[in-house]
Order: C-alpha cells, then sequence, then structure tokens
C-alpha cells in the first residue's frame, strides 16, 4: 500500500467470553488491519455476565496489573497510536479516562472505538467535574470510530463531527461450514442473545405466547445465558404453556453448534430494548435467515425493512408478532428475503470489508 507499518496498542478484549466486543476484536485481528499496521494486543478482561455492572476487589486488582503492563507497552514499544475500546457507562468512565488521558499525555493519538451510543447519556449523568475530564478527553482524541450513522447526534457538541468515523461491525462468515442445520420443527423461531430485560426477552416471550396460541405448527428456540432465575421461571412457564414447543439451549460458544441453530431458523427473532449494533443480525444474514428486530441503535441500518426483515417498534409485541407470521405465510417471501439478507452481509458486513474500513480510519 506504500505506508510503513504504524505501530499500534489496541486495548480491548478478546474471546473468551464470546460477546459482542470480544468477537468484534477477534475479526479485526483476522483481518487485513492486522496486516497493515504493528499491533500490540492488551487483552483487559473486565466484563462478564455475572459480573456486568458490578465492582468487584477482582476488577480493581485487573485495574492496576492492566494499567502496569499499558504503562510498559507505550514506555517499550512506543506506539503512535492507542485504539481503546469504550463504552461511555457510568462506571467504567474513570478507568476509561485513566488510560486514555495516559497515552494522549504520553504523546501519543488516541483513538476511541466506541461499540455503543451512550456518550450523550453518559455527559448528562456525570457530575461537573467529570463532565469536564469527559470533554478534555473527547477534545484531546484524534478520532472516534461508532457502528453506524445513527450514532453520530449522540457526540453533538461534544466532538467535532469530522472526528468521527463510521466503521459498522463484522462477524464469521459461516457459508462453508460444514455444520447441519438443527431443525426441530416446519417453523422454528430463533432467540440468540443474553436472555436479559434490556434485550426484550419479555417481549421475546410474550410474542411467542401470541405465535404458539395462533399457529399450532409454530416452533421457539432460545439460546444465551439467563439474566437472573427470574427470567428463568418465566422461560419454564412458557414451557410448561406449549409444551414440546419451546426449548432453551443455554450458552452457546461453539461455532459450529451457534451455526446450526441459525441455519435451523426460518425467522430470527431480536426485540432488543436497548442495543447498538447487534452482531446477531450478521449472524442471521450471514446464514439467510430473515430477521424480525427492534427500531434500536443502529439496528435499521442492518436491517433493510421489507427487504431483508421487519422493523418492528420497541416493545410492540403482537407487531412482533404479525411480522413473523407473515413470514410464515408466505414461503415466497421467506426465501426472498433469505436471499437478500446473504446478499447484504456479503456487500456491506464482509470481513473484508471491516478490515478496509478500519485501515481508512488510520489511512484516510
Amino acid at each position: 500500500m506504500g505506508h510503513s507499518k504504524e505501530r499500534i496498542l489496541i486495548c480491548g478484549v478478546l474471546p473468551p467470553p464470546y460477546f459482542g466486543h470480544s468477537m468484534l476484536y477477534e475479526m479485526l485481528m483476522r483481518s487485513s488491519f492486522a496486516e497493515a499496521f504493528n499491533i500490540k494486543f492488551l487483552n483487559m478482561h473486565f466484563w462478564s455476565y455475572e459480573t456486568n455492572k458490578k465492582v468487584t476487589l477482582g476488577k480493581l486488582f485487573k485495574l492496576v496489573k492492566y494499567y502496569a503492563q499499558f504503562w510498559g507497552i507505550v514506555l517499550t514499544f512506543r506506539p503512535q497510536y492507542i485504539l481503546f475500546n469504550i463504552s461511555f457507562y457510568k462506571m467504567p468512565f474513570l478507568k476509561d479516562f485513566l488510560f486514555c488521558a495516559t497515552g494522549i499525555v504520553l504523546g501519543c493519538k488516541v483513538i476511541i472505538h466506541d461499540h455503543g451510543q451512550y456518550v450523550r447519556e453518559l455527559y448528562d449523568s456525570l457530575p461537573g467535574w467529570q463532565k469536564s475530564l469527559l470533554l478534555w478527553m473527547l477534545k484531546h482524541s484524534t478520532a472516534s470510530i461508532v457502528m453506524g450513522e445513527r450514532v453520530r447526534p449522540a457526540y453533538s457538541g461534544l466532538m467535532a463531527q469530522e472526528k468521527i468515523f463510521v466503521v459498522p461491525g463484522t462477524v464469521e462468515d459461516t457459508r462453508e461450514l460444514k455444520a447441519v442445520p438443527d431443525r426441530p420443527a416446519k417453523k422454528n423461531v430463533l432467540y440468540f442473545s443474553h436472555l436479559s430485560r434490556p434485550k426484550g426477552i419479555d417481549v421475546a416471550f410474550e410474542i411467542a405466547s401470541i405465535v404458539l396460541r395462533s399457529d399450532r405448527e409454530a416452533y421457539f428456540t432460545f439460546a444465551g445465558p439467563l439474566e437472573n432465575d427470574g427470567v428463568g421461571v418465566l422461560l419454564e412457564k412458557l414451557q410448561a404453556q406449549y409444551p414440546g414447543r419451546v426449548r432453551y439451549m443455554g450458552y452457546i460458544d461453539s461455532v459450529l453448534e451457534r451455526t446450526a441453530l441459525f441455519r435451523g431458523a426460518d425467522v430470527f427473532l431480536f426485540p432488543t430494548l436497548r442495543d447498538v449494533f447487534g452482531l446477531v443480525l450478521l449472524h442471521a444474514m450471514s446464514e439467510g435467515v430473515p430477521v424480525v428486530a427492534s427500531i434500536e441503535g443502529t439496528i435499521p441500518e442492518i436491517v433493510v425493512d421489507g427487504q431483508t426483515g421487519f422493523l418492528c417498534e420497541k416493545g410492540q409485541a403482537q407487531l412482533f408478532a404479525d411480522k413473523v407470521s407473515q413470514i410464515f405465510a408466505d414461503e415466497s417471501l421467506r426465501r426472498a428475503m433469505s436471499q437478500a439478507s446473504r446478499k447484504r452481509f456479503e456487500e456491506k458486513y464482509s470481513l473484508q470489508s471491516y478490515g478496509d474500513n478500519m485501515i481508512k480510519v488510520f489511512w484516510p
């Protein structure tokens, strides 16, 4: 490409565990981006399903360890750039500021990798002195990478728009993977995500009840970790109400098992209430599964309403159920959506596109 290999320190997370951020960085390290630069990766494992949104002694110990490693890499590797994974939540903000500010003071160009859309929410929630820290960090950061155009307004008045780069995510293309479709019934709806209230699990259970009641051939498959025992009780109640027509697969970290589940689905259901991008939507698109999803975050940039699936207002269970039933009732529509989904994945969300778009942030 005619460029020398700039040195980049990536502060992020790699799997396991398997969740959005870790999977995205795994794909980044497989892409053309990893070949274009001289990269050191600081694998910072703070997050887990069990301790999400909790301050623990273990996390504090990790903070000290990772910060010492960070200093060591910056002083010895001397990166020109630091790509820092940030989510703009209130609890980890001071931790994120510590790393980013240190990099800035030491003369590195800090690029924020924003996997969320909550910078404005964070700013509004902070006390005055922390607001000043956030504004200082955004002013002195070189750029922010966001997941979609719909995230840009969150930065209004906080960061110059010319410093914001839109790079949609990607997932592994499993088209050539030898996985037998896990199809438990003729009409199978798949929910594959964290079974939590922010992800719309209550709405999903309501949708399932409506569809299962009206269509005796319908079947629902749920996969992902449970948020708490209360969600488990609701799931068991649904299973008891519709015996043999609702199954729970638990947490899936096997690519082969995940692919088999998507290949066995006729509709992918994603009624999330709070989300930004939703990499699971790309898994569905890769396997040509029509999606019925919420209008939330950048999802309307991923799902083309009426072509690759349907978009619904958040929380409208009856509307979601109607769209699922519409796909079930029209096989030609389902096939057309399947083909359009696969085509859109290849054209917009391939690993090649992701790597090339990330490179353009550093080589505009």
